[in-house]
């Protein structure tokens, strides 16, 4: 095994596994890698790293507290609150609920008025998505202060999952993986490297599921350039499917995206390139 000192980038000759220092450092201590992050942060600065799992009252309250949050249950058509009929009608016509495991979790901000979509990981949310409900602009709001940029999240996806499908937002990814296929979104599809470096730790097949118009392809290009830059395996790619914009109106027409992903899924490779090229002349 080497270890580049300058620059944290690792390699196992055995195995044939590589990254960087964060991934080594979570797997050896068996952490995520935001909290993996973390820890190596504190250490730098010399004080104590936090607990791997915060005390209840820290989280998600404590950054949460000021958006006056009201859960969105699949029951909640029942509310008399007019705000949380409006979001579950919301969810429920965009086929977000997932009904069969029933453990779907969405909030309104009673402050903004807006569907608030959680990230969470092991019950924390480390990061969340707000989406306007009365035709506010913009449509999707991100949270700022004291909350990690867009660009170093991540939506929660299976690790252990023989497929990953990158999508570019989370509704996206919910539509994906209430039909059984795994997902994750790089929230847009411009992805950055430290979510690129997030997913060198994937083993399993890593599937490009941008949007079918020109940035979704200039996303491709991106995210392919910086797969090789840090040396990954192979991708492949599914776009949605031609006749809808994304995964998530597919879903809501009844497309079998489970079905449509293993039968549409190919190896991003010359082979891929030239025939697009020749079906978009």
């Amino acid at each position: 095994m080497s270890i580049n000192l300058d620059s944290g980038l690792w390699q196992c000759f055995k195995s044939g596994n590589k990254g960087n220092f964060i991934q080594l450092y979570a797997f050896l201590e068996d952490l995520t890698y935001n909290k993996a992050e973390a820890a190596i942060l504190f250490k730098a600065l010399g004080q104590p790293a936090p607990p791997s799992t915060p005390p209840v009252t820290e989280a998600p309250t404590r950054s949460t507290k000021n958006l006056e949050l009201v859960e969105v249950t699949l029951e909640a058509h029942e509310s008399s609150d007019r705000l949380v009929q409006k979001a579950w009608a919301f969810l429920y016509e965009r086929g977000l609920f997932d009904l069969e495991k029933q453990d779907s979790k969405y909030f309104v901000s009673k402050k903004s008025g807006r569907l608030i979509i959680p990230f969470e990981d092991e019950g924390d949310m480390y990061y969340y998505q707000a989406r306007a409900l009365n035709g506010e602009s913009p449509k999707y709001l991100n949270p700022s202060e004291n909350w990690p940029k867009p660009s170093h999240i991540l939506y929660p996806y299976d690790d252990d999952a023989d497929h990953l499908v990158v999508c570019e937002g989370p509704l996206d990814a919910i539509s994906l993986k209430n039909q059984g296929v795994n997902a994750t979104c790089t929230m847009g599809c411009s992805t950055s490297e430290h979510q690129i470096e997030q997913l060198q730790d994937f083993r399993g097949k890593l599937i490009i599921g941008y949007d079918n118009d020109d940035a979704g392809k200039r996303g491709v290009n991106r995210f392919d350039y910086l797969r090789r830059l840090k040396r990954m395996a192979d991708i492949y790619i599914c776009h949605p499917p031609a006749e809808v914009k994304d995964w998530n109106e597919a879903h809501m027409k009844d497309i079998n995206l489970r079905d449509f992903v293993a039968n549409h899924t190919r190896k991003y490779d010359y082979d891929y390139l030239v025939d697009h090229l020749l079906t978009t002349l």
